[in-house]
């Protein structure tokens, strides 16, 4: 009996080494998958917030040419009309760039606002563009 005594002694160092391994491993799986987590949060954000600046884009430009002339979104010979717009609201994002163009079919007059927004560091930037029509402003 004092035999298998002195065999099962060095077991219960084993066990609680195993026991600490794994949960070590869980623990650096946790915060893997947190990490990730975050990250795709972060870009959702992201993305989002460049989203709404390429709408505001679109709809300021929208705006100017409503309180304009047609002129506001090209020039005379109908060439395509960029334009760049910098929101305070937006932290994080570049300049919203875009362009106008009209064409008068009859009477009526369509107008195609296409704008982008940035939201990010360049190394991890989120772009959104949206294309906007709208038919006698």
């Amino acid at each position: 009996m004092m035999k298998n005594k002195q065999q099962q002694r060095g077991i219960s160092i084993i066990i609680v080494v195993f026991i600490l391994v794994a949960l070590s491993i869980l623990a650096a799986a946790m915060v893997q998958v947190l990490t990730a987590s975050s990250d795709s949060v972060a870009r959702e954000v992201l993305s989002a917030r460049a989203f709404m600046a390429a709408e505001s884009g679109a709809q300021r430009m929208l705006n100017n040419i409503s309180t304009g002339t047609k002129t506001a979104c090209a020039d005379s010979n109908n060439s395509a009309k960029n334009f760049s717009f910098t929101f305070s609201g937006f932290q994080g994002c570049a300049a919203v760039t875009g362009d106008c163009i009209y064409r008068e079919i009859g009477a009526e007059i369509y107008y195609t606002v296409t704008s982008t927004g940035v939201c990010g560091p360049t190394d991890d930037e989120a772009s959104r563009t949206i294309e906007v029509q709208a038919k006698n402003i």
